[in-house]
C-alpha cells in the first residue's frame, strides 16, 4: 500500500522550500534533456474545510497516487497508493477529516483516462477504502453543513437517482423523487442540495433532453437535442438560488452563457465570447453562487457574473499582482477566508500559494516544478491566420527566446492529437520548451476540427482527415515563412497520436514543405482504424461515420502513398498501446521501407500510448532531437541515425 514511502518523505522539504534564489541562469540550451522530462512534482493541491491539512495529487511513474499534508509542518499524515496505471482522477474534502476519491485507469500518459466506476475516502490519517463497495457513485454534492453524509449520482442497472451516503457506513437512502428521465443522467443541484435540474435520455433516443423544475415544483422539459433544439446544459446556479446559468452550443458561432429564472424558466443571454467557448466556470466558497466565467481565448480571462462578489475581488487583485500568468484557485477553507492558488504561465508550469484572505497575506506553498528557471524558457504568442478559404485559426508559437528578432530559422510544426475536439492551449508546455532550448520555434495549430471554437468549427473538420485539417496545417506553415518565422527547407513536423498522422500526411501533400517527419504513438493506417474504431455500438459506427468517413479510405491512408514521402521519417510506438495499436507503426515502416524512404522506427516494450519509463521518454527525446539536428539543426546534413 505505501511503496512510495521515499518519495512522500520528501514533500515537506519540498512543500516548505521558498521560490528559487535570485541568481543568473544559463543559457537554456545547458540544461539537461532529463530536466524538461521530470516534471510535476505535484498535480493538484487542495486545502481542507478546517484549514488544517492540505491533499495533493503526486504523479508517479505510470500512476498518480494523493497524499495528505498537516499545514502546519508540512508533514505528510496520509498516502494512498494506486495498482499500476491507475491515476487519482479527482478528489474533494469531504469534511475536515476526510477526502473522498475517485480512480482510473490510464495505459500511458496521452491515453484517456478510464473511471473507476466506485467513491473511494481517506481519512487525515490514512485507511483509503471505498465509500461502499458494492454501488457505483459519482459525488455530487459534499453538503458542506453536514459532516457525516454526501449526495451521489447513483450509476447501477438496478438504481440510479440522487442518494445520501452515510460516510460512517456507506449506507445509501435514496431521495424519493421522480425523475423525468432514468438511468445514464446528470443531476444538477443548487446551492441548497436541491435538484433543479436533470439531463438525460429517454428510451433510445440518440440526444439527451434537460428538464428543470419550475417555480410550482413541477419538472418542465426546456430542451430536446432530438427535436433540434441546441444543446443545452447547466453549469450553476446565481448565489440565492433564483436563477440558473446554463451553456448553450449555437449552430453557428462559439457557446452562448445563459441566465434562466427559475421561476418562470425563461431564459436571457448573458455572455458570449466571439472567438472561444467558454471553458468552465468559477463559484464563491461561501455561497456556492457562480461568479466568473473563464474563456481560453488566446491566453485564459476572465468575465465576471457576479464583479462585487468579495472573491471574485480577491481574484481580480491576484491578477493583478501575477500580469503575466493565470491565477486559478483551486479550493478554499469553508469560510473562505484561506484559499489555495495555482499561478502558471507559458514559462512557468506553476506555482502554489496559500492566500489569507482576512490579511490579504500570500505565502509560497510549492512548485509544480523545481528543475527549470522561468527565465530561461521562450514565451509563447498567441497567433492567427487567414486559412486558404477564410477561416480563421488560431496557433500558438514560441521562439527561442535568444534567436535574434527577425531572423527565420527552424521550425516544428506541431499538430495535437484526437483530433475532433481537442485543443492546444496558451501555458507552459515542457516538450515545447525542450525544443525551444535547443534554437528549434514551435508551432501549434488549432485547425478545423478542434474544439474551443464553437460547434460548426469543431464539425468543420469531420471526414477531413487529410484534407482540410491538413490544409490547415499546410496554411500555417506557409504563414510562418511569409513572416520571417521559419527558414524555408529548415521545417518538420512532429505530432502524436492523430497529430503523428497528420505528419506523415504533411510529408504526403507537401513533399517540398517540411525537411522531415516525426510520428508517435500514431495511427495510419485508416481502413484498419475504422474497422477498429466502429465496433462495439451502433454510436461508435455513428461516430466513425461522421467524423472520419467509410469510403475510399485509402486515399487518406499514409501506408498506401507512403511512396510520395521523400524526407527521412522518425517513428515510435509503445508495444502495449491501446488507443494507437503498435500495427499502424510497423505498416508505416514497412511502406516507408519497400518505398526507400530513409525511416527509424522504435517500439518501447511495455508502453502504452506515450512513455511513463523514464529511461524511454529520455531515449525518445533524443532520437528527436537527433533527427532535428540532422534535418533541420546546426548538424543538418550530417551526423547518424539512432539505432533502432
Amino acid at each position: 500500500m505505501y511503496r512510495f514511502l521515499l518519495l512522500f518523505a520528501c514533500l515537506s522539504a519540498l512543500l516548505s522550500t521558498s521560490p528559487p534564489a535570485d541568481a543568473t541562469p544559463g543559457p537554456a540550451s545547458s540544461i539537461p534533456v532529463e530536466h524538461f522530462l521530470d516534471l510535476e512534482a505535484f498535480g493538484t493541491l487542495k486545502i481542507s474545510p478546517d484549514g488544517r491539512h492540505i491533499a495533493a495529487t503526486v504523479p508517479h511513474d505510470d500512476r498518480v497516487v494523493l497524499v495528505v499534508l498537516r499545514r502546519e509542518d508540512m508533514k505528510q499524515t496520509a498516502a494512498v497508493n494506486i495498482e499500476k496505471n491507475g491515476i487519482v482522477s479527482g478528489f474533494w474534502w469531504a469534511n475536515d477529516r476526510q477526502l473522498l476519491y475517485k480512480v482510473a485507469t490510464r495505459h500511458g500518459p496521452l491515453d484517456h483516462p478510464v473511471s473507476n466506476p466506485y467513491l473511494y475516502m481517506v481519512d487525515v490519517d490514512g485507511n483509503p477504502r471505498p465509500v461502499n463497495k458494492n454501488e457505483p457513485m459519482w459525488l455530487v454534492d459534499r453538503l458542506k453543513d453536514d459532516e457525516h453524509h454526501v449526495l451521489v449520482s447513483l450509476g447501477s442497472s438496478r438504481r440510479y437517482g440522487v442518494g445520501r451516503v452515510d460516510l460512517r457506513t456507506g449506507k445509501i437512502k435514496a431521495q424519493k423523487v421522480s425523475w423525468p428521465a432514468h438511468a445514464n443522467s446528470t443531476y444538477y443541484l443548487d446551492n441548497a442540495a436541491q435538484v433543479r435540474g436533470v439531463r438525460g435520455y429517454m428510451n433510445n433516443e440518440m440526444y439527451p433532453r434537460l428538464w428543470v423544475m419550475d417555480g410550482a415544483g413541477e419538472w418542465q422539459e426546456t430542451n430536446n437535442e432530438n427535436a433540434g433544439d441546441d444543446a443545452q446544459y447547466i453549469v450553476g446556479f446565481s448565489a440565492d438560488n433564483s436563477r440558473a446559468y446554463l451553456m448553450a452550443e449555437r449552430r453557428t458561432g462559439t457557446d452562448e452563457f445563459l441566465e434562466m429564472d427559475l421561476a418562470t424558466l425563461k431564459t436571457r443571454p448573458l455572455l458570449r465570447n466571439p472567438r472561444v467557448d467558454a471553458f468552465n466556470t468559477l463559484s464563491s466558497p461561501v455561497h456556492g453562487g457562480i461568479i466568473a466565467v473563464v474563456y481560453l481565448d488566446g491566453k485564459p480571462r476572465l468575465e465576471y457574473v457576479a464583479p462585487e462578489d468579495r472573491h471574485a475581488v480577491e481574484l481580480k487583485k491576484l491578477a493583478r499582482a501575477f500580469p503575466n500568468a493565470y491565477v486559478y484557485p483551486t479550493s478554499y477553507a469553508l469560510d473562505g477566508e484561506l484559499g489555495v492558488y495555482q499561478v502558471s504561465s507559458d514559462l512557468d508550469p506553476g506555482e502554489y500559494y496559500l492566500v489569507d484572505h482576512a490579511n490579504g497575506k500570500a505565502h509560497f506553498l510549492a512548485a509544480r516544478s523545481e528543475r527549470l528557471d522561468p527565465r530561461q524558457m521562450s514565451p509563447t504568442q498567441v497567433v492567427r491566420f487567414k486559412a486558404r478559404d477564410g477561416m480563421e485559426i488560431e496557433g500558438f508559437l514560441t521562439v527561442p527566446k535568444d534567436r535574434p528578432a527577425g531572423t527565420p530559422g527552424a521550425l516544428v510544426v506541431m499538430p495535437h492529437g484526437g483530433p475532433i475536439g481537442v485543443f492546444d492551449r496558451w501555458g507552459f508546455d515542457s516538450e515545447v520548451q525542450l525544443l525551444a532550448s535547443r534554437g528549434y520555434a514551435v508551432l501549434k495549430v488549432n485547425f478545423r476540427g478542434s474544439g474551443n471554437y464553437g460547434k460548426a468549427f469543431r464539425e468543420a473538420g469531420h471526414r477531413q482527415w487529410g484534407g482540410k485539417m491538413q490544409d490547415d496545417l499546410t496554411d500555417a506553415t506557409r504563414w510562418t515563412i511569409a513572416e520571417g518565422i521559419a527558414a524555408p527547407g529548415r521545417i518538420c513536423l512532429y505530432g502524436s497520436s492523430y497529430g503523428a498522422y497528420a505528419s506523415m500526411m504533411g510529408l504526403i501533400r507537401e513533399p517540398e514543405l517540411y525537411a522531415c517527419g516525426i510520428g508517435n504513438v500514431g495511427v495510419y493506417d485508416m481502413p484498419q482504424l475504422y474497422r477498429e474504431e466502429s465496433v462495439g455500438s451502433r454510436f461508435s459506427r455513428s461516430y466513425m461515420d461522421e467524423v472520419l468517413g467509410s469510403s475510399d479510405l485509402a486515399s487518406i491512408s499514409p501506408p498506401s502513398l507512403a511512396r510520395a514521402i521523400r524526407v527521412p521519417v522518425l517513428l515510435g510506438a509503445g508495444g502495449d498501446d491501446r488507443t494507437a495499436p503498435p500495427h499502424h507503426t510497423r505498416s508505416m515502416r514497412r511502406a516507408l521501407h519497400s518505398a526507400g524512404v530513409p525511416v527509424e522506427m522504435k517500439i518501447y516494450g511495455e508502453e502504452g500510448h506515450g512513455y511513463f519509463d523514464k529511461a524511454n521518454q529520455l531515449d525518445w527525446a533524443n532520437r528527436v532531437l537527433n533527427m532535428l539536428d540532422r534535418t533541420i539543426g546546426r548538424g543538418r546534413g550530417q551526423g547518424q541515425p539512432e539505432p533502432n
